[in-house]
């Protein structure tokens, strides 16, 4: 191995020591809001609305929730130009699953729930979206930062 050699696979160590060292977004903090605000709101619907205003908007809230989770899990599993294709993938992969799983959800509330408050089921799932794009842009102002 002459010096040009062993000058480039060093410089790549360093390289690749630098790229590890990226931190992943905290994504996590952007479920957690979502669940807090589902219980939130639950809560508060039902002291104020009662039952079946509580459990449409846990629904509601639910709806977006998981969906979401699921997404935002499967969305940034992979980090690197090394797998970008494999990123790119997965958010196709995962949006097309968060949307059958919302569709789903709102279906099933509809059969399955009786009775039900759709303009509750409907807050709900608008405040767990709200919530998610208010710790999306909270996070990406830090980031920024």
């Amino acid at each position: 191995m002459d010096g040009s050699e062993g000058a480039t696979k060093s410089a790549l160590r360093k390289l690749n020591n630098i790229v590890s060292t990226i931190k992943a977004p905290p994504i996590y903090k952007i479920i957690a809001s979502q669940l807090i605000a589902v219980a939130v709101i639950t809560t508060v619907g039902y002291t104020t609305l009662g039952w079946m205003s509580a459990y449409s908007l846990l629904l509601g809230g639910l709806i977006c929730a998981v969906p979401n989770a699921y997404f935002t899990i499967k969305a940034f599993r992979y980090r690197g130009a090394r797998a970008a294709q494999r990123i790119v993938r997965a958010f196709y992969v995962g949006e097309a699953v968060k949307i059958a799983l919302m569709c789903a959800g709102f279906a099933l509330s509809f059969v399955y729930v009786e009775p039900l408050s759709s303009r509750a089921l409907f807050a709900g799932f608008i405040l767990v979206y709200i919530t998610g794009l208010l710790a999306t842009s909270q996070l990406i102002d830090k980031t920024k930062n």
